[in-house]
């Protein structure tokens, strides 16, 4: 499992599909985030924004037991830390931030972090008030 800071993204040539099918989140191109034993599971996704394409070619799984209880955004963003070796200029390395919840109300931004990124998008929230029963809820569609 991986673990917040520790989140990898791999990178292999390809093209932006069409738009997603309907059992697919309209959001990312790809199954629905889901709640696994005591993971986070994000499937491989693409999201097209600001005329890009930010694409994770792989499963992401979080250990859920490696976070602080609370709630989290679970937020896309492009990573600059992996070298992109794909020609296309228009399709980018994506990855997962999760932000936490601010003592001043705020959620964390990815930008704020030295991971060298920017955020994208929002999926969804996690809350992890009671490790026992995490919840998930995903963001409404677009």
């Amino acid at each position: 499992m991986t673990t917040v800071m520790h989140w990898k993204v791999f990178m292999d040539p390809g093209i932006c599909p069409a738009p997603p099918i309907r059992h697919e989140s309209p959001a990312t191109c790809s199954p629905a985030l889901r709640l696994q034993k005591a993971a986070l599971v994000i499937p491989p996704f693409r999201l097209h924004d600001l005329g890009q394409c930010f694409i994770q070619h792989h499963e992401l799984r979080i250990d859920l037991t490696s976070l602080e209880p609370d709630r989290y955004r679970i937020v896309v963003v492009q990573n600059f830390w992996i070298e992109d070796a794909n020609p296309d200029l228009d399709e980018c390395l994506a990855g997962i931030f999760l932000a936490r919840r601010r003592r001043d109300g705020q959620w964390e931004a990815a930008e704020n972090w030295p991971v060298e990124c920017r955020s994208i998008a929002c999926l969804g929230v996690l809350d992890l008030a009671d490790p026992a029963r995490p919840r998930l809820a995903p963001a409404p569609s677009c």
